[in-house]
C-alpha cells in the first residue's frame, strides 16, 4: 500500500503517519541509491551511536579543513537531542563517507538555528515571514551536510544527499524542507527540485567569505521541480525506506 503511494505521487499525500515512529523504533536501516549503487544507513542518534559518532567526527574534520568547525558546534549536537534522523553514506568497508542530518517538524519559528545565522542581517525579518508561512504545513530543516573529499566522485555523493529530500519529506511527515549553506553549493541541491528563496537576502556565515542562502523543498510540488529521473530515483528511495522499516518491524 505504502508503494503504490509512492509511485502515484511525488507528493507523498497519505503516506503512512506511523513511517517516522517505526524508523525510531527500528534504529537503523540502510537503503541503495539507485543511480549510483551506494549505500545510504537512515537512522537516529540514539538508534546507531556509534554511526552517528562517526558521522559527527567525519563532519568535523571536513569542516576543520574549510575553517568553519564554530559552524558545526559539535558539542551542542553530540547528544543528538535536535536530530530527528540522520542520513549517512557508507562504504563497502562501513567507513562513513558523508550524510546529513534533519531537526524538526519546527513548532515555533524560533527553533531554528537560521535565526542564529541571519541574526543582525537585513534579511532576518524576511527569513521569518518565509518560515512563518510554511510553519502550519511542517517544516524540517537539514543540517551538517558533508562529503569525503578522499571519495572517488565527491560530486555524486553530494548529488546522492539532494536525493534524500524525499525520503526526508516522508520519513517526518513534513512538506517543507529547508537548508541554508553558501550559496555556490546548495546551488547543486536544486537537481533534487529545491529553490533557493530570493526573497531572504544573502546573509555573511559563518563569516564574510560566504553568501548563505535559503532554499525550500516543497513535497506537493516535487515532481514538477526536480527532473523525472531525480524523481524516480528519490521515490525508489522511499520505497527502499518504507519496505525495510516494515522488515525490521517484523523482525523486531
Amino acid at each position: 500500500m505504502a508503494t503504490s503511494t509512492v509511485q502515484s505521487s511525488a507528493s507523498l499525500t497519505g503516506l503512512d503517519p506511523d513511517l517516522g515512529p517505526r524508523l525510531a523504533s527500528a534504529g537503523r536501516v540502510d537503503i541503495d541509491d539507485p543511480i549510483t549503487g551506494t549505500r545510504v544507513a537512515i537512522a537516529t542518534p540514539s538508534g546507531d551511536v556509534e554511526l552517528w559518532r562517526r558521522y559527527l567526527d567525519g563532519a568535523r574534520s571536513v569542516y576543520d579543513a574549510h575553517g568553519v568547525g564554530a559552524a558545526l558546534d559539535h558539542d551542542a549536537v553530540i547528544d543528538g537531542a535536535d536530530t530527528t534522523v540522520f542520513f549517512a553514506i557508507v562504504d563497502e568497508a562501513g567507513v562513513c563517507r558523508g550524510g546529513l542530518r534533519v531537526q524538526g517538524p519546527y513548532g515555533r519559528v524560533d527553533e531554528t538555528h537560521a535565526l542564529h545565522e541571519w541574526a543582525g542581517s537585513p534579511g532576518c525579518t524576511d527569513l521569518v515571514r518565509a518560515i512563518g508561512r510554511r510553519l502550519d504545513d511542517g517544516i524540517v530543516e537539514t543540517k551538517t551536510a558533508w562529503v569525503d573529499p578522499a571519495v572517488d566522485d565527491p560530486a555524486a555523493i553530494a548529488d546522492l544527499l539532494a536525493r534524500m529530500a524525499l525520503p526526508i519529506l516522508a520519513v517526518t511527515g513534513a512538506r517543507h524542507l529547508m537548508a541554508t549553506s553558501a550559496d555556490h553549493s546548495l546551488r547543486r541541491w536544486t537537481s533534487s527540485g529545491g529553490r533557493i528563496d530570493e526573497s531572504v537576502p544573502a546573509t555573511p556565515y559563518p563569516d564574510e567569505r560566504y553568501r548563505t542562502r535559503l532554499m525550500w523543498w516543497d513535497r506537493e510540488n516535487l515532481d514538477r521541480t526536480a527532473g523525472p529521473r531525480v524523481v524516480a530515483a528519490m521515490r525508489r528511495g522511499v520505497e527502499q525506506m518504507v519496505a525495510r522499516v516494515g522488515t525490521a518491524a517484523l523482525a523486531a
